[in-house]
């Protein structure tokens, strides 16, 4: 297995069975327990709120909003890693301030339900629910519900997908752009990465077999569940597309960008050599984590400032929040 040079001490070094699955009460409480809250920003204003769910339950959101903004702004709606099993408003905390900040954007991240206690449809209700809720809310925002994009990693990148897929389908909202972060994007484990990624250290076909099982359940999975199912991908937003080479997700990552290209859809794909799934978690501050993440945050924030930037979901129209599935 190739690791890449600035990446293998790192991997290297973790533990021979890193299982974040195996205890997942306690994953979730090492996570928030290792989360250091940033110093203020003054670039930055951050607003933790809650909203009513799709079935009338509370929704999380943190807000992200430049600091003195006198005009409506772009605004991306960020969905968090973590398997549809972990995660929560602080996981990708790190992600969404310099998006705010250094590109003058709002981001509204969402805090949607987990499994196993809510299993699927249920993180995706919320995801496309908080979409529609920030369009609806658009001026309240200060943002321009023209100038809209999607983004997340790992399961939050399959969220991106599905939630594209059902504005699609459901004509609305409309939204212009789309980052995919290592994806989880089929569960039939059917590709060559899904099956021969076995490093006990890092996710693992195993691994991405169990989550998969933990967030469907017993559920017949569709295309808003594993977006890779989904027999038609045209009319997607332009998409900016980060694959892994050392990852269970690899293949089918490449196949949705093949699949996007066919349908003539612009994409841009990055396939980052040597590394594993989190990747930018376990090497931050690397040269070669720096110029991955600096390559997607540069392509989202010029989809969303540029002002002849084609948005997609073909015929669009007004979709309230009351009508998220």
């Amino acid at each position: 297995m190739y690791l890449h040079p600035d990446l293998r001490a790192v991997v290297e070094a973790l533990p021979a069975n890193t299982d974040l699955f195996a205890d997942i009460p306690a994953t979730r409480a090492a996570l928030k327990q290792a989360f250091v809250p940033p110093e203020p920003d003054p670039r930055i204003t951050v607003t933790d709120r809650s909203i009513a769910g799709p079935a009338g339950q509370p929704l999380g959101l943190r807000i992200y909003k430049p600091s003195g903004a006198t005009e409506a702004t772009p605004v991306v709606v960020w969905f968090h890693g973590g398997g549809f099993i972990l995660g929560d408003l602080d996981t990708e905390d790190h992600n969404c301030r310099p998006m705010c900040a250094e590109f003058g954007v709002t981001v509204v991240s969402v805090d949607y339900r987990l499994a196993p206690e809510h299993r699927y449809p249920a993180g995706f209700d919320d995801c496309y629910h908080a979409l529609c809720w920030v369009v609806d809310n658009a001026q309240e925002l200060g943002v321009d519900p023209d100038r809209l994009a999607l983004a997340g990693h790992s399961s939050g990148g399959a969220l991106v997908a599905a939630t594209a897929l059902a504005a699609r389908d459901r004509q609305g909202p409309t939204i212009r752009y789309l980052f995919l972060g290592y994806p989880a994007l089929d569960d039939r484990q059917e590709t060559p990465s899904s099956r021969t990624i076995t490093d006990a250290r890092i996710l693992n076909a195993d691994r991405v077999g169990a989550l998969w099982d933990v967030y469907l359940g017993d559920t017949e999975p569709d295309a808003y569940a594993a977006p890779a199912r989904a027999t038609d991908v045209s009319g997607l937003p332009p998409t900016y597309l980060l694959v892994t080479a050392v990852d269970p997700f690899r293949d089918e990552g490449l196949d949705w960008a093949r699949r996007l290209v066919a349908a003539d859809i612009p994409v841009e794909m990055h396939l980052v050599p040597g590394a594993p799934h989190m990747f930018d978690v376990y090497g931050a501050g690397t040269p070669l984590v720096d110029r991955a993440v600096i390559g997607w945050r540069d392509a989202l924030g010029h989809a969303l400032h540029q002002q002849d930037s084609v948005a997609t979901t073909s015929e669009p129209r007004a979709v309230t929040s009351a009508g998220a599935r």
